[in-house]
Formats: C-alpha cells, sequence, structure tokens
C-alpha cells in the first residue's frame, strides 16, 4: 500500500514538475516570438524608410541646388539650337498699308532672314499680322483687340503685330521701317533661346535694349539714318544712378527704350576695355548670351560667363558714365554681317 501510495505520489510530483518546465518553455518560446517579431518590425519600418529616403532625395538634392550658385543650370528649359529648317513667317500685310510700306518689309524681311536666319529650335511659324492704324483691327477675329507692335499671344497661338500709326507715314517717321527689324529680332531671339522663348528670362535691358540697339543698326546701315541719336536720345538718369531698375518691364523712364538702349551700348563700351572688338562686342549681347539660354534663376552667372564680369560690376561702372546716348553710339562702319560673319 505504501509502496502503491508512494509510487503515484512521485508520479504525480514528477508530472507536476514536468508540467511546470513545460509552463516555463511555453513562456519562452512567446517571448521569442515577440522579441523576434519585434525585430523583424523595426527592420520593416527601418527599409521602408530607407526607401523613402531614397525617392526623396532627388527633391532634396533639388533643393540644395537652388540654394547654390545657379551657374549649375538651374533653369529647367534645355536649349537646342542645331535645326536647320526656318520658321515659316505667315505675312498678313492689310491693304491700308501704302505700297511702298509693303515693298520697303518685303526687303527688310529678305535681308534679315541672310544676317539673322530664324530656325524652328522652338517654334514652327509665325503669323505676321500688319495694318495702318487708321483702320480699326481689320484682323479682329483672328487676335482680338491687340494693336501696337509686339510678339504678342492668346491660347490658341503667338503673333508678330505691327500696328503702324498713320502719322508715321504722314510725318515720314523712321520707326514705320524700323519696327519691322525690331521685331523680327524678337523672333530670332526666341528661335536661339528656349528660355526668351518660354518667357522665362524677361530681363527688360538685355531683352528690348539688344533688339532695339538691332533695328537702330539696321537703320543707319540701309536706310543712312541714326536713329541712335534721332530717336534713343531720351536717356533717363537712373540709367547711371539706378540701373537695376531696368530689369523690370515695369520701370518708367525708357522711352522708345533710350535707357535699355544706352545700358547695352555702355556694356559694349566695358567688353571693348577688355580686350574685344566692337563688332564682336555686340556680337557677344545680341547672340552669345541669349545662346546660353538664361532664365529667371541663372540669367546673372550666364552674364558673368559670357562677359567675364558680373552684373553688379558693370552697374556700378555705369556710374562712371553721363546718361548722354552721344558717348556710347557705336562706330559708323558697323554693318550687321561683319556682326553676325554672314
Amino acid at each position: 500500500m505504501f509502496k502503491i501510495t508512494n509510487g503515484i505520489r512521485n508520479f504525480v510530483l514528477l508530472t507536476i514538475h514536468e508540467s511546470k518546465i513545460m509552463n516555463r518553455l511555453v513562456c519562452l518560446l512567446f517571448v521569442t516570438l515577440v522579441i523576434s517579431c519585434s525585430k523583424e518590425s523595426n527592420d520593416s519600418n527601418s527599409k521602408s524608410n530607407v526607401s523613402s529616403t531614397e525617392n526623396n532625395a532627388p527633391t532634396s538634392n533639388d533643393n540644395s541646388s537652388s540654394g547654390e550658385s545657379s551657374s549649375s543650370n538651374d533653369t529647367t528649359t534645355s536649349n537646342d539650337t542645331s535645326s536647320e529648317v526656318k520658321v515659316v513667317f505667315n505675312s498678313k500685310v492689310h491693304s491700308s498699308l501704302p505700297s511702298e510700306w509693303v515693298e520697303q518689309y518685303n526687303i527688310i524681311l529678305d535681308t534679315l532672314d541672310k544676317r539673322i536666319p530664324v530656325y524652328n529650335n522652338n517654334y514652327d511659324d509665325l503669323d505676321i499680322y500688319a495694318w495702318n492704324s487708321n483702320t480699326d483691327k481689320p484682323y479682329s477675329s483672328e487676335i482680338g483687340d491687340t494693336g501696337g507692335a509686339c510678339i504678342c499671344g492668346n491660347d490658341q497661338k503667338r503673333y508678330m503685330v505691327l500696328e503702324i500709326p498713320e502719322d508715321e507715314f504722314k510725318y515720314n517717321s523712321m520707326h514705320r521701317y524700323s519696327v519691322i527689324a525690331h521685331e523680327f529680332f524678337h523672333a530670332y531671339q526666341m528661335s536661339i533661346s528656349a528660355n526668351f522663348n518660354s518667357g522665362d528670362f524677361r530681363v527688360k535691358w538685355l531683352s528690348e535694349g539688344p533688339a532695339a540697339v538691332f533695328e537702330s543698326l539696321y537703320v543707319r546701315e540701309h536706310y543712312d539714318y541714326n536713329y541712335f541719336i534721332y530717336d534713343q536720345e531720351r536717356v533717363d538718369k537712373e540709367a547711371v544712378s539706378n540701373p537695376s531698375i531696368y530689369e523690370s518691364y515695369d520701370s518708367g523712364g525708357d522711352s522708345n527704350y533710350s535707357s535699355s538702349v544706352f545700358m547695352t551700348l555702355a556694356l559694349v563700351k566695358e567688353l571693348v576695355k577688355v580686350d574685344n572688338t566692337e563688332a564682336d562686342a555686340i556680337r557677344m549681347i545680341l547672340k552669345d548670351f541669349q545662346l546660353q539660354n538664361p532664365g529667371a534663376a541663372n540669367w546673372k552667372d550666364v552674364f558673368k560667363q559670357v562677359f567675364s564680369f558680373s552684373v553688379d560690376s558693370f552697374y556700378t561702372k555705369l556710374s562712371d558714365y553721363q546718361a548722354d546716348i552721344n558717348t556710347v553710339v557705336p562706330g559708323e562702319n558697323l554693318t550687321l554681317q561683319g556682326i553676325f560673319n554672314n
């Protein structure tokens, strides 16, 4: 009896002991499982964070770049000027214009096509609407109320407008011809610079100044008329005292872009001082600068790259000039063929 009881007791004790061991093993396995799951969760989060960081890396790099010098081509528009196909100009010349003007218009476009051919790097064609201001908006069905002289646009297309004031025929104003060369030069700028074409570059004195200088050079060469002195002489004093205001199209004191012309020609003078010929200096401003595709973010860096001195240093040098167009007029022997080497 004792043996049986004792055996049972031992069996029960053994069973209890084994049960405790099993409980401990279960607990140990549970803890191990929890730790393992936690580790996998952390690893998963870690991998997720790495992926997120990689996805955001370009944004981070873009942000850091924008804080640095824009000489690393901050502009987002590429510039391909390799096309050998010319832009098609669709002339819509109204019957209100005198035959003499129409004849000169065709001569000017033909001549400029040789001197500054416009290739379809950034656009394929451009409609030109020309009329006498004594006719009330003859192309309103196509361009609305647009008037004056510009390369303008609406939600459908971009076009050139040449509304020639009636008084310019009455008084034989040279502007009736020079404006053709001016607007054609803008078409040229649009073809060699993607940022100019898109509107990302809008520094007035470096956009309108070169166009107005170009028209003056054309008129002087082909009509023996000094447009610089007779029509671009109203230079404002702020062109030398506060020139940065002419970066904006909202600036005043720039009648017929006289102040912008003055600043452009003063830049020619400064480039000549650093061993450029006058013809080369003008080409650098009218062509080479835009070929580098300056934009809103990097134009000052492009300026320094092309001209070898900074915008700010040029503005400082302007304080040594008199606000007088006669002090900066380029030599009379210059020709567009000599400037553009064609």
